[in-house]
C-alpha cells in the first residue's frame, strides 16, 4: 500500500492518458486477484493470533488495555479492508471499464473514479499506520 500511495500517486498525474491506461490495465487485474485474499487472510490470522496471545481468556482479550488496543486495531483493519475493497478496488475496476472504451466517452466520470481510487489508497494507508501504532503501543501496555 505504501508503494501505491508514495510512488504511484506521485507518478500518475505526470503520465499521459495512454501510459496511465496501460499502467492501470496491468496493475488492477493483479490487485483484484490478490488483494481480497490477502486482506481476508490478514484479518483472519490476526484475529486467531489475538485470541491465541490472549489465551482465549475474555479478561485478557477485552478486560485490559492490551486487549482493548488490539481489538480496536482489528476493527480498524476491518474498516480499512471494507474501504480498500469496497471503494478502492471497485473504483479501479470501473476505471478499467472506461479505459477499455475506444474514445473517452465519460472524462468527468473517469476523473471522479481516479480521485476516489486515490483517496481510498490514502485512507487505507493512514489506517494502516494507525493500526501499526496501536500494535506498538499495545506491546508496551
Amino acid at each position: 500500500m505504501a508503494f501505491s500511495v508514495m510512488v504511484l500517486r506521485g507518478v500518475m498525474p505526470r503520465l499521459g492518458m495512454p501510459a496511465r491506461k496501460e499502467l492501470m490495465q496491468r496493475m488492477v487485474p493483479a490487485m483484484a486477484r490478490y488483494l481480497p485474499t490477502m486482506a481476508i487472510l490478514t484479518i483472519v490470522f490476526g484475529f486467531i493470533l489475538y485470541l491465541y496471545l490472549g489465551s482465549f481468556d475474555p479478561a485478557l482479550l477485552w478486560g485490559i488495555l492490551w486487549g482493548q488496543l488490539l481489538l480496536v486495531a482489528l476493527a480498524l483493519a476491518l474498516i480499512a479492508s471494507v474501504i480498500g475493497l469496497g471503494i478502492g478496488l471497485r473504483s479501479a475496476n470501473l476505471l478499467l471499464v472506461h479505459f477499455e472504451e475506444e474514445e473517452e466517452a465519460h472524462p468527468q466520470e473517469v476523473g471522479i473514479l481516479q480521485k476516489r481510487f486515490g483517496m481510498a489508497q490514502i485512507v487505507v494507508f493512514l489506517l494502516g499506520l494507525v493500526i501499526i501504532a496501536l500494535m506498538v503501543y499495545a506491546t508496551a501496555a
